[in-house]
């Protein structure tokens, strides 16, 4: 089994070749200790300490560009080969808590980013602690048992089974709206007041290992919504401020084994975006059409999800390629 997942992850690493621009910078002023330079440590570099140096741009503001493949990153901003280091507050927004060690985190996936400028050991305070939307929508069409109903489960609810119960939506798809403050959230899906349960093998994507035990995690910031297919690591960021319907959209033929035609009688398609379950984006397309073609000619067998920009707004459809 372990040869198994070392397989997959080399797979999945070498599939991963699209790579990204992402500018992180750091905010020393109010630092008390004298160092040369800052650097960017974390899983992107072996957690190396010289490896990606930082440059001073001036009234304490320290910057790095850095060309990262798609995928999840945890990090830290440290100075001079570890001489010192973020010291992080554990659940804060911006950080998880992994195997006893809290880091920053970042999701990159298929575009360049310009982080927020913290300062050093501290999260960015945008001055609004939330609560916000967070809308959970979770693929249960592979599950193999009978169940009743889907629920989010974790810390946020005292790891009820049945406080947040989802709704079926069609097609195998379930999804609620939980309000919640902004930090990052440790959570599972269930079902029926835990009759199952998720179970998942440490350091899957989107996975952080505690205590013994390996539970999903979301940092929130600001509204959003988020999609999942049960027990597979990894989520896709959806929409934001909006709950993702998959009524708006039709796609045929569903499986299919080339191509989905997706239509809409009352819109005009602006841009879809295809992610796999791991929520590595595979397919681009700006149409500005109330049809379009996607091509899955090159894609693997599987579950994919395309997020579609309209003109009235974005959705989410589930495409099966067989």
């Amino acid at each position: 089994m372990k040869k198994l997942y070392f397989f997959i992850a080399v797979l999945t690493s070498l599939m991963m070749t699209a790579q990204n621009d992402i500018t992180f910078s750091v905010d020393m002023s109010s630092y008390g200790t004298s160092f040369t330079t800052v650097y960017v440590s974390g899983e992107l570099n072996g957690w190396s300490g010289t490896a990606n140096p930082m440059v001073d741009m001036g009234g304490g503001i320290w910057s790095a560009t850095i060309s990262l493949a798609d995928g999840e990153y945890q990090y830290k901003f440290s100075h001079d080969d570890w001489a010192g280091q973020d010291n992080l507050i554990q659940g804060e927004a911006c950080t998880v808590t992994d195997g006893g060690f809290t880091n920053r985190y970042l999701a990159v996936n298929g575009a360049n980013q310009t982080l927020d400028t913290p300062s050093f050991s501290t999260c960015y305070d945008d001055g609004n602690a939330g609560p916000y939307n967070t809308t959970f929508i979770v693929d249960m069409s592979g599950y193999a048992g009978a169940f009743t109903t889907v629920h989010v489960s974790g810390a946020f609810n005292g790891w009820s089974g049945t406080a947040n119960p989802m709704v079926d939506i069609g097609s195998g798809m379930w999804s609620t709206t939980i309000s919640m403050t902004e930090n990052s959230h440790e959570f599972k899906f269930s079902v029926d007041d835990w009759a199952d349960q998720e179970n998942f093998m440490p350091d899957a994507a989107g996975t952080i290992t505690n205590g013994g035990f390996t539970n999903r995690f979301v940092n929130v910031l600001g509204d959003e919504s988020r999609s999942y297919v049960w027990g597979a690591g990894g989520s896709i960021t959806l929409s934001t401020n909006e709950v993702v319907s998959a009524a708006n959209f039709i796609a045929y033929p569903n499986p299919t084994n080339d191509a989905w035609n997706v239509a809409t009688n009352n819109t005009t398609i602006t841009s879809v975006r295809v992610y796999d379950i791991s929520g590595k984006q595979v397919l681009t397309l700006t149409p500005n059409a109330s049809t379009v073609s996607i091509d899955g000619g090159t894609l693997q067998k599987g579950i994919y999800f395309a997020n579609i920009q309209s003109d009235k707004g974005q959705s989410s459809i589930k495409l099966v390629k067989n």
